[in-house]
């Protein structure tokens, strides 16, 4: 982008400043702090739960018929614990939604459809985009990004859209002048890619008119976090650092 694109507009631009500078890992080990009381308790109800989930302390409750889903978890389809069980959730308090590369397609997509049947029938107010700290299809993006063999044309249309956040990280990490070793190199690329993607959804999310109406009127939260593939331990993200230049509106917090 251009690099006074800000100068040139006469304003000030939040995705654009969240695109161009470095990005600093938001990642913290608890829950992330909701704006509203709803959602600061559907966030703490799922750290809990992933708490017992690493404990191997399950609640073994059962379902509630009469219960609805508190939160939409898209989690990346390469993940091999079922969300109800990261976040130690009875069935049917989890809306699930698994995708290659944790990106969510494009708008009109049947993920996309999903998403907005779900907003519109159960009015969750949490979402948790939840990458992987380990995914092959990050990884594949990365090598892509470094000027691997070009992909077949299937795998060509999800690393696409993985490789926005993968070349960035690339970028970030090769121009940064902190001294780290190759191996130490590689996992930043990993790290920062994997959060990034992350977010990068989000904003695919946002596209959607109906996902873009529920954050700005109807309290819809949705918050980026990584599955450590190793420990269990889900480490949140938080909500876009740009969300209210995205949606171009001002929210509050109550």
């Amino acid at each position: 982008e251009h690099p006074e694109l800000e100068k040139i507009v006469g304003t000030t631009l939040p995705s654009y400043q969240f695109r161009t500078s470095e990005y600093k890992s938001l990642i913290s080990a608890g829950a992330s702090t909701g704006r509203s009381a709803i959602v600061r308790a559907g966030l703490q109800r799922l750290a809990l739960g992933n708490e017992r989930f690493v404990k191997s302390e399950p609640m073994g409750t059962s379902a509630d018929k009469e219960a609805e889903p508190f939160a939409i978890v898209l989690g990346m389809a390469c993940q091999r614990v079922p969300m109800e069980k990261v976040f130690d959730a009875a069935p049917g308090d989890l809306l699930v939604q698994r995708v290659s590369g944790g990106i969510a397609g494009r708008k009109d997509s049947t993920l996309f459809s999903s998403v907005e049947y779900a907003i519109g029938r159960w009015k969750p107010k949490v979402m948790v985009v939840l990458a992987d700290s380990d995914s092959k299809v990050v990884r594949a993006a990365i090598d892509q990004a470094s000027g691997d063999v070009i992909p077949t044309p299937p795998k060509r249309g999800v690393l696409d859209r993985v490789m926005v956040s993968a070349m960035r990280a690339k970028m970030q990490v090769d121009s940064s002048s902190k001294k780290m070793t190759s191996a130490g190199r590689d996992l930043k690329i990993q790290q920062v890619t994997t959060e990034l993607n992350a977010f990068y959804t989000i904003e695919q999310l946002l596209k959607s008119d109906i996902v873009r109406k529920a954050v700005v009127e109807d309290g819809l939260e949705l918050h980026a976090a990584v599955l450590d593939e190793q420990t269990g331990v889900v480490k949140m993200l938080g909500e876009h650092p740009a969300l209210e230049g995205i949606v171009g509106a001002k929210l509050t917090s109550e």
